[in-house]
C-alpha cells in the first residue's frame, strides 16, 4: 500500500463514518456492469442508456453537435454510442447523472445558492476545456475529460449542503465574518474538507482515479504527488471562475492563486487573458442545468 492509498483510506474512512455518502446513480452502475464486458455491443449498453432519458437526451445532442461534424442527423442512442464510443458515452451518462442527483433547484439558503453553486461548476468545467485545449500539456487528454474534472471539483459541497447543513452554513457564516477561505474552516470545524468528500465520491463511484485526485488537490496543487498537471488546471480554472463573478458559495472567501499552476498548465497569464472572452462566450452557449 502506497502512502497515498492509506492517506485515501483513512479519509474515505473518516468521511463515511462522518456523513452519508450518496450511492453511485443506477444509470452508471448498469454502464459499469455492463461494459465490463469485452464483447458488449452498442444495442446492449443503448438498452441502459434509454432507460434514463437525461443521458440520451445529452448523448443524441452532444453527437449532433458541431464537434462531431456529422453529415446526416443521428436520432438512435445506438448508433449515437457506435459514433462517439463507449468511454465518451461513460462520460456523458455521469455529467447526467450528476445534473440529476445534486441538480435539483432549491431556494438560496444564506450564503449558498444552489444556482449559483451550478454556474460556477459549469463556468470552471468550461474554464478547463478551454485552457487545456489550448495546452501542450494536455494534447493526449480528451477535452470533455477536463469539462467533467471541472464540473465536480466542488461536489464536496452540494455533499455537506444535502448531508449537514446546519454545519456547513455555520461554517459558510464564520468564513464571510473572519474574511478566510471556508477550506481552512472546514478542516478546523471538521477534520476535512469538501475537496475530501468529493474525491472520497469520486473514489465510491468508481470514476478515474485522476479525478479523483485533482478533485483532492484543486485547492493546493503544489501539494498533488500524481496529477499534478490537471490539479493545477482545475485549480486555475476554479479562481478564474471566481474573478469572472461566478463564484461557488456567496460572500466566502477563495484562498490564494498558486502562480506555480501556469508551469504546469503549459500556459502564460498573458495566454490565459487571451483566451477568457472565448471561455465566457462557450459558458454563456453552454446548456444551463438551473
Amino acid at each position: 500500500m502506497t502512502a497515498e492509498t492509506g492517506q485515501s483510506t483513512n479519509i474515505l474512512s473518516l468521511v463515511n463514518n462522518t456523513i452519508e455518502l450518496p450511492t453511485m446513480p443506477e444509470v452508471l452502475l448498469k454502464l459499469n456492469e455492463v461494459m465490463a464486458n469485452p464483447e458488449v455491443s452498442a444495442d446492449e449498453v443503448a438498452e441502459v442508456v434509454s432507460k434514463d432519458p437525461a443521458v440520451s437526451t445529452n448523448l443524441l445532442r452532444i453527437v449532433n453537435s458541431a464537434y462531431y461534424g456529422l453529415q446526416v442527423r443521428v436520432s438512435a442512442v445506438s448508433l449515437a454510442i457506435s459514433v462517439m464510443g463507449f468511454n465518451m458515452t461513460k462520460k456523458v451518462a455521469l455529467k447526467a447523472a450528476v445534473f440529476s442527483t445534486f441538480g435539483k433547484r432549491r431556494e438560496k439558503i444564506q450564503h449558498f445558492d444552489a444556482s449559483a453553486f451550478w454556474k460556477h461548476a459549469v463556468f470552471t468545467g468550461v474554464c478547463a476545456r478551454t485552457l487545456g485545449s489550448n495546452s501542450k500539456a494536455f494534447a493526449e487528454t480528451h477535452a470533455e475529460d477536463l469539462y467533467i474534472a471541472g464540473l465536480l471539483h466542488d461536489i464536496g459541497k452540494i455533499i455537506l449542503m444535502e448531508r449537514m447543513a446546519p454545519r456547513y452554513l455555520a461554517i459558510l457564516r464564520r468564513s464571510v465574518e473572519e474574511r478566510r477561505p471556508e477550506l481552512e474552516i472546514e478542516q478546523e470545524e471538521l477534520g476535512f474538507t469538501h475537496s475530501d468528500i468529493g474525491s472520497v465520491l469520486a473514489i465510491k463511484w468508481f470514476l478515474p482515479e485522476d479525478l479523483s485526485i485533482a478533485i483532492r488537490y484543486h485547492h493546493q496543487p503544489s501539494n498533488d504527488p500524481f496529477h499534478r498537471s490537471l490539479s493545477s488546471l482545475i485549480h486555475l480554472s476554479d479562481q478564474i471562475a471566481w474573478r469572472a463573478g461566478n463564484p461557488s458559495t456567496v460572500g466566502t472567501t477563495i484562498g490564494a492563486l498558486d502562480h506555480e499552476v501556469y508551469d504546469q498548465v503549459g500556459l502564460t497569464p498573458d495566454m490565459v487573458e487571451v483566451l477568457l472572452p472565448q471561455i465566457r462566450e462557450d459558458f454563456s452557449a453552454s446548456e444551463m442545468p438551473w
